[in-house]
């Protein structure tokens, strides 16, 4: 072999060996694991949310194989790439239950690194805050209530006075809300839950988009858009559900025919279902999100109706006329079958009763209504009641007011509202909450509205 033949052969062979050396070093690189929420993860949502950041390039089923909760926990992971992940609980976690999270030792690495001490994190499951429409001397904005704190609250946004409405993330991390714009049109906005980085997420112009909503399992919002006319002082053109890709901006109709009218879109818990009202053939339109099929359920109460824990189930009203006069009652629409069935309310099982704006528990079968006893005096009743069983229980019974905005908390067990006193001007409402264990209701605040619990 010639020396320069001999040569070229040791330069190979050298830097064989230090790129093995390399690879090999590297292989032996242990892989460190983030969590990154706030506060070092010390607390976390009712169903986790829990965001980690991997040190280097992982292989996500052994990554999962190493993943343990205390106690244990059902959930779901979701890959932004091989170094970002998201678990998320399957069902709500109890509030201020204590928990540990954590990745034991193992093989992880798409190059056979090792995770090779305990990851672990200690967690508290935070207790729900509320968020309020409160007026200032700007105008109305947007204020977080802590059920055992002060009445004062924190602002969250600072909009001068142009807030419209608004709606929370599921995980609680974040509020989207809508604020009226020098063009007479609404722009979506959007803050985090300790009134953090509030920054325009969508910039509408002269149309004016509203009613925004989550979905709960990808980074979408559906909200309402009603157009301009050609007369910027004149009246709006029809309203259409869009759907807004919060992280990469893009937003476009739901439906491709423009034709298709809609409003107030809401969700369906597994995220396969939108509902909203069509004002046109007065009605829900039901509408599946990976196949665009749809359906209609006739309705004249207004609204997109309430989704059963489940997703199998669509609640909503409805008004019939009986001997008595008018008046409204629950019924069920089975997405699977596509069958409607009469819940509550009618002259039948329900007493003659009008019963109206179901509200389902999110985690069993509990729906939340008001009834009006009497058709002649316009004070309503607060109830949950079953759909099985027909049991319930009564949450307010005062017939001077009138209970509106009432919400669960993602664990079922409190539930808010908004009472509203017949004859008064707006300034006189009570934000109330009631717990479900104990039965006992508490006033929060009075002068608030629209009131929505904070995760």
């Amino acid at each position: 072999m010639k020396n320069l033949d001999k040569n070229a052969f040791l330069v190979i062979l050298v830097a064989g060996l230090l790129l093995s050396a390399v690879i090999f070093v590297g292989n032996q690189v242990p892989i460190s694991i983030t969590c990154q929420l706030p506060d070092q993860c010390a607390q976390v949502g009712p169903f986790g949310g829990i965001l980690f950041a991997f040190s280097r390039p992982v292989r996500t089923n052994q990554v999962e194989n190493l993943w343990q909760t205390h106690p244990h926990i059902e959930g779901d992971w979701t890959w932004i790439d091989n170094q970002h992940a998201r678990w998320d609980a399957v069902k709500a976690l109890p509030s201020d239950q204590k928990m540990t999270f954590q990745f034991v030792s193992g093989q992880a690495g798409q190059n056979g690194e090792q995770i090779t001490n305990l990851a672990q994190w200690q967690a508290l499951v935070r207790s729900p805050q509320i968020i309020v429409i409160r007026k200032t001397a700007s105008g109305p904005e947007l204020f977080a209530l802590k059920l055992d704190g002060e009445a004062s609250g924190i602002q969250l946004t600072h909009t001068n006075g142009r807030i419209y409405d608004y709606s929370v993330s599921p995980d609680g991390e974040s509020i989207v809300f809508s604020v009226l714009n020098d063009q007479k049109g609404i722009d979506l906005w959007m803050v985090q839950r300790d009134g953090a980085n509030q920054h325009k997420l969508l910039d509408c112009g002269k149309d004016q988009c509203s009613t925004p909503t989550w979905s709960p399992t990808t980074q979408e919002l559906a909200y309402t858009r009603e157009s301009a006319g050609l007369d910027s002082n004149g009246p709006m053109r029809v309203t259409r559900v869009w759907i807004l890709d919060e992280q990469s901006g893009q937003t476009a109709m739901l439906f491709a025919d423009p034709h298709q009218v809609g409003e107030g879109p809401m969700w369906s818990p597994d995220g396969q279902w939108i509902s909203m009202w069509n004002s046109v053939q007065r009605g829900i339109l039901v509408v599946n999100r990976k196949t665009g099929g749809t359906f209609f359920l006739e309705s004249s109460n207004g609204d997109a109706g309430s989704w059963s824990e489940d997703s199998r189930f669509l609640y909503y009203s409805n008004m019939v006329s009986g001997q008595a006069g008018f008046r409204y009652v629950v019924l069920r629409a089975d997405i699977r079958n596509r069958s409607i069935s009469t819940i509550f309310g009618g002259n039948v099982e329900g007493g003659g009763l009008s019963v109206d704006h179901p509200i389902c528990s999110p985690v069993e079968k509990w729906v939340a209504v008001t009834i009006q006893p009497d058709i002649q005096i316009p004070g309503k009743e607060l109830l949950t009641l079953s759909p099985d069983s027909k049991d319930g229980l009564t949450i307010t019974s005062d017939l001077s007011q009138t209970p509106v905005f009432y919400s669960w908390t993602p664990d079922g067990d409190h539930l808010i509202y908004q009472s509203n006193l017949l004859g008064g001007n707006g300034n006189d409402a009570e934000i109330w909450t009631w717990d479900r264990n104990t039965g006992k209701t508490k006033k929060i605040t009075t002068g608030d509205r629209s009131p929505q619990w904070l995760p």
